[in-house]
C-alpha cells in the first residue's frame, strides 16, 4: 500500500481545489503530470484497484506537485471501441483529462490488467487502506456505495481513526456531520468481519487489533508495486563483495568523479521499460537529446542523454533510453540516474550496521551540502528507496548461499527462526512457505502416531529406574532458606543432622523400590536386571558403595527418558552397535561415539578387563528395542522427486518467499492421519516433555519471521518466510523439499521434538540423521534427555568439537541490524532486502575463508 496522510475534510478541499481556476484549465504537464508519474512510482502517492472498473486514488495539488490526503474514485470503462475514464476529483474536467486520468489510460493496461476475479459490481463496502498510527490504534479507509445507487457518483469515502473495537472516530466523505450514517454503519459491520474473520460478524463484535486475515485476498492493488526501470542488464555486485566464481559482466568503470562523459549516448542495449519484452534502439528512428540528473557519491550532475521515442503505442512519456552500465551508471528513468558506487555505499552501510533509507538520505543530503556548496540537493527519500530496489533486483548476487568447504551437502546445518519480520497488513497470498503442500503432494494415508516409542515403554518402570537418582541435585543452600519456617525442634537440629535424616528417608525409599525395579527389569530381560541389581541393588545401598558415574548416567539417560528411543540410536548408531554385539571388542566399543551414553559406560569397563557377558546382553536388547520401533515407524521409501519439467518452473523467492541456494527437489506430503500436522505451535509449550518455549516473534500484527539454515562456518544455505510463527514444520519441510539426502547432524534450539516429528512423518528419509540441540539452548531443555544434546556428542568426539553451533546465533546478532527497516516494508521488499542482506553477508565470509 501507499502512504496514507492524515484525513482532511474532503469538502473543503473540493473547495480550495475549485476556487484555483488556473489549475483547471492548465495543461496536463503545468498540473505536474510527470512528477505524478513519479510519485506513483516512488510509493509516495496511492493508487488501487478496488474492482473490475473501479480504482481509488490520493488527490493532486498541481502547485506543489505534491499527492494530498483526500481520496477519490475512478472508473475505467470500454464503450464500444473506446475506452473511457471518469475521475471525481476536482482536477477533472469534462473535456480535458485529470492526471488520475492520463495516469490510467497510458498505464493501465499495463499495471491494471483485467482480472476476472474482480466483481463487475462492487456492493460492499472495501477496506482499502490501513495504517498503523501507534500501538493499536489504526487509520481505516473505506470505499462504499450509497444504498440506493450503484454508480460512480453513489460511492464515498469513510474514514475510522482507533482501535479495532470500532469505538473511535468515524467520518465520511458525504454526511460529514451524521456519525450514525449509512455509509458509516456499512463499514462498522465490514470492520468487524475483517477483524474477527468471520463473514457473519456485526458491529457487536470486538476485535483485539491484530487478527485481520491480511492473507485474505481482496481487491486492492498499487501500481507502486510494478515499478521497473530504463537499465535492464544484470549489474555486477560490489567490488568488495565480489566472488571468483562470479561470472565476468562487464569491465568496471573507474569512478564518474574522474571521468565524466560529455553525453549518455545510445548503444544497441538501449530499451523502454513499458513492456515485455522491452522495446529496443532502432539506428534509424529520429533521437533526439535531453537534460538528466545523475547522482553521485558528494555531488550530481546536469548531463545530457540521447533518448528515442518508444515504439509502443501505449507507451506516451516514457522513451527509450541507454542502460549506462559499462559507465557505473543505473538509468532510473531517463532523468534520474545514479551511480553504481552511490546504490553500493548504502548497501555497504545497512548490511554493516542499522541504517534506514530516511537517515542515509539524511546523511548524504547534508553530504550534497558540504560538497557542492548547495548548488546540488540529493533525491527524495522515497524517490531513493525505489531507485535502490530496482538496482538489486538487476545485481547478480548469485552462487553466495553455499560454503566452499561444506559443499552442497553439509554434514552439520545449524537452523534457526529468525524475528525478521513485516507487517501482515503487507501479506500477500503469493507467500508460499515449504510447509505449504501442492497439487503434486503425495498423501501419506498410512502415517498414524506410534506411541510407546521409549526405550522402556511402560511409564512405571521408566519412574521405578529413576528413584535411584533421588539423590541427585539437592541444594544444600534450601536447609537455610527453610529453617526460619521450620518448628522451634526442627531449627535446634544441626545441618548435619538434617542431611543424615534425609538420607536415611531416601535410603528406605530406594530399598523399596529397588526390588520393584529389578524385576521389572527382569520381565523384559535378565540381563537388564542383573545390571541394574548389580549397580543400584539393596547390596550397594546397605553397603553404601554408590554406583560408579557412568552407570548412574546409562540408566536416566537411556532407561528413564521419556524421549523416543531413536533420539539415542539412529539408523548408522545401530550398525556400530549391532557390530560390538557380534564382536565385543575394544576397537569395535570405541566406534559407538554416537550413542556418548553407552560409549562412556563401555570405555569405563575395558580398563577393568573385557566386557563382561551381562553389558554385552544389555546392548543386544537396546539393539533390538532400536530396531522394532524403527521398523514400526517404517512406511515406505522417501517422496518421490518433483520431474524436470515441473522443477523447471519453479516461482521466483522474491514472490514466494522462499529462497534457498538448492532447488527444490519434493513437495511436502501430506499426513491426514495426523491431526496436528500443521498446526500452528507459536505461542504455546513446545511439547509436554520439555520445559523450553517458543520465542515470541514480535507483536502479534508481524508475521512469523525467517527461517535460517546454516553451516558451520556461518554461511547461511537459505531461508523462507513465515506467515505466522516458528515450528518444527518449517524445519522439517524445508528439508524434505530442498535436500536430496538429509544433513547427518540437524541442530536446532528444539531438537528434542524435532527428531520425533521428523521420524512419525518420514522415517526412511531422516534415519541416519541426529536431531541435536545446540549449547546455547541445551541449558533451557531441563526435562530433556543429554543424548540429544550436542555438548553429549562432543565429550566423546572430539572431530565434532569444531562445530559452531552457535552459527545460527551469531547470524541472528547480523540481522538484527535490520529488523527494524524489514518491519515497515511491504512484503516484496522485505524479502528481497533480507535477501541481500543474506548474500552480502555470505560473501563476506566466504572471501574471508579463500
Amino acid at each position: 500500500m501507499g502512504s496514507d496522510p492524515g484525513w482532511n475534510s474532503q469538502t473543503s478541499r473540493i473547495t480550495s481545489d475549485i476556487n484555483n481556476g488556473s489549475d483547471l484549465t492548465s495543461t496536463i504537464e503545468d498540473r505536474g503530470y510527470p512528477e505524478y508519474c513519479e510519485s506513483i512510482q516512488e510509493e509516495g502517492g496511492a493508487f488501487y484497484q478496488i474492482g473490475a472498473e473501479l480504482f481509488v486514488m490520493n488527490g493532486w495539488e498541481p502547485h506543489g506537485k505534491t499527492s494530498k490526503s483526500s481520496w477519490y474514485h475512478l472508473q475505467r470503462s470500454t464503450i464500444g471501441r473506446e475506452l473511457v475514464t471518469v475521475c471525481r476529483c476536482p482536477l477533472a474536467r469534462p473535456n480535458e483529462q485529470c492526471v488520475h486520468e492520463q495516469f490510467l489510460t497510458e498505464y493501465g493496461d499495463e499495471l491494471f490488467p483485467l482480472n476476472i476475479e474482480f466483481s463487475s459490481e462492487q456492493r460492499d463496502a472495501i477496506l482499502f487502506s490501513r495504517q498503523e498510527l501507534e500501538e493499536a490504534v489504526y487509520i481505516n479507509h473505506f470505499s462504499v456505495p450509497s444504498p440506493n445507487s450503484r454508480s460512480l457518483n453513489g460511492r464515498v469515502i469513510v474514514e475510522y481513526t482507533g482501535d479495532d473495537t470500532g469505538s473511535g472516530q468515524w467520518l465520511c466523505s458525504k454526511d460529514s456531520n451524521n456519525p450514525g450514517c449509512a455509509h458509516i454503519n456499512k463499514c462498522q459491520d465490514m470492520l468487524q468481519k475483517l477483524v474477527q474473520i468471520d463473514p457473519s460478524a456485526t458491529d457487536e463484535g470486538v476485535g483485539d487489533g491484530s487478527s485481520i486475515d491480511y492473507s485474505v485476498p481482496r481487491s486492492r492493488r498499487s501500481a507502486a508495486e510494478e515499478n521497473k526501470s530504463v537499465s535492464h542488464l544484470p549489474i555486477a555486485p560490489p567490488p568488495w563483495a565480489a566472488l571468483d566464481s562470479d561470472p565476468l559482466l562487464y569491465h568496471r568503470s573507474p569512478a564518474l568523479e574522474d571521468t565524466i562523459p560529455d553525453i549518455l549516448n545510445l548503444t544497441q542495449t538501449s530499451t523502454c521499460c513499458c513492456s515485455e519484452p522491452r522495446p529496443s534502439f532502432d539506428p534509424a528512428q529520429v533521437i533526439t537529446q535531453q537534460t538528466c540528473t545523475v547522482y553521485g557519491l558528494f555531488r550530481s550532475w546536469e548531463m545530457t542523454i540521447e533518448i528515442q521515442t518508444c515504439t509502443n503505442s501505449m507507451c506516451h512519456h516514457r522513451s527509450i533510453g541507454p542502460d549506462c552500465r559499462e559507465l557505473g551508471i543505473f538509468n532510473y528513468n531517463n532523468r534520474k540516474l545514479f551511480t553504481h558506487d552511490l546504490l553500493d555505499e548504502y548497501t555497504s552501510a545497512y548490511t554493516s550496521s542499522e541504517t534506514p533509507f530516511s537517515a542515509w538520505v539524511s546523511v548524504l543530503s547534508r553530504r550534497y551540502e558540504i560538497h557542492s556548496g548547495g548548488e546540488t540537493q540529493f533525491a527524495t527519500a522515497q524517490m531513493f528507496r525505489a531507485v535502490w530496489f530496482a538496482y538489486v533486483k538487476l545485481q547478480y548476487l548469485e552462487g553466495d548461499m553455499m560454503c566452499p568447504r561444506c559443499g552442497p551437502s553439509p554434514e552439520s546445518t545449524i537452523w534457526d527462526g529468525v524475528t525478521l519480520a513485516f507487517n501482515r497488513k503487507h501479506l500477500l497470498p503469493t507467500l508460499e512457505p515449504p510447509t505449504v503442500s501442492q497439487s503434486g503432494s503425495i498423501d501419506r494415508s498410512s502415517t498414524k502416531y506410534v506411541t510407546g516409542q521409549q526405550l522402556l515403554a511402560e511409564r512405571r518402570v521408566r519412574g521405578l529406574v529413576r528413584q535411584e537418582d533421588s539423590s541427585e541435585g539437592e541444594d544444600e543452600e534450601d536447609d537455610d532458606a527453610d529453617d526460619d519456617h521450620r518448628p522451634a525442634s526442627g531449627r535446634n537440629r544441626t545441618r548435619a543432622e538434617r542431611a543424615e535424616a534425609r538420607a536415611r528417608a531416601e535410603i528406605l525409599q530406594r530399598l523399596d523400590a529397588i526390588p520393584l525395579a529389578v524385576q521389572a527389569l527382569k520381565t523384559l530381560d535378565l540381563a537388564l536386571g542383573d545390571l541394574f541389581d548389580a549397580q543400584f541393588g539393596e547390596g550397594t545401598v546397605t553397603r553404601g558403595d554408590p554406583a560408579p558415574d557412568v552407570y548412574r548416567r546409562f540408566f536416566i539417560q537411556a532407561f528413564s527418558a521419556e524421549e523416543s528411543v531413536l533420539q539415542m540410536l539412529t539408523a548408522p548408531a545401530m550398525d556400530a552397535l549391532e557390530a560390538f554385539v557380534v564382536d565385543p571388542t575394544r576397537i569395535n566399543a570405541s566406534s559407538l561415539v554416537e550413542i556418548p551414553t553407552i560409549h562412556k559406560m563401555l570405555s569405563y569397563e575395558k580398563r577393568l578387563g573385557p566386557f563382561t557377558n551381562t553389558t554385552v546382553a544389555v546392548c543386544r536388547w537396546i539393539l533390538n528395542r532400536g530396531r522394532t520401533v524403527l521398523n514400526s515407524l517404517m512406511k515406505g521409501p522417501a517422496p518421490p522427486k518433483i520431474s524436470e519439467a515441473r522443477g523447471s518452473i519453479e516461482k521466483p523467492w522474491i514472490e514466494t518467499g522462499c529462497c534457498y541456494g538448492l532447488p527444490k527437489i519434493r513437495e511436502r506430503p501430506r499426513y491426514p492421519k495426523l491431526k496436528h500436522d500443521i498446526k500452528n505451535e507459536v505461542g504455546g509449550k513446545r511439547g509436554a516433555k520439555c520445559s523450553k518455549f517458543y520465542s515470541q516473534y514480535g507483536e502479534r500484527r508481524l508475521t512469523g519471521g525467517i527461517m535460517c539454515v546454516w553451516c558451520t562456518h556461518s554461511i547461511c544455505y537459505g531461508f523462507h518466510c513465515i506467515p505466522r510463527g516458528e515450528g518444527r514444520n518449517d524445519v522439517f519441510s524445508a528439508l524434505i523439499t530442498r535436500w536430496e539426502t538429509v544433513p547427518k547432524r540437524v541442530i536446532y534450539d528444539f531438537a528434542c521434538a524435532l527428531g520425533p516429528y521428523c521420524m512419525t512423518r518420514e522415517p526412511e528419509f531422516f534415519s541416519n540423521t541426529q536431531f541435536l540441540t545446540d549449547d546455547f539452548h541445551s541449558v533451557g531443555h531441563t526435562k530433556c534427555s543429554p543424548a540429544a544434546f550436542l555438548k553429549s556428542h562432543c565429550n566423546v568426539d572430539p572431530r565434532l568439537s569444531h562445530i559452531n553451533s552457535s552459527a545460527g546465533e551469531c547470524g541472528n546478532s547480523g540481522i538484527a541490524c535490520i529488523r527494524k527497516s524489514v518491519s515497515y516494508m511491504s512484503q516484496a521488499q522485505a524479502i528481497l532486502y533480507s535477501k541481500v542482506f543474506l548474500s552480502i553477508w555470505n560473501r563476506l565470509r566466504i572471501r574471508s575463508l579463500h
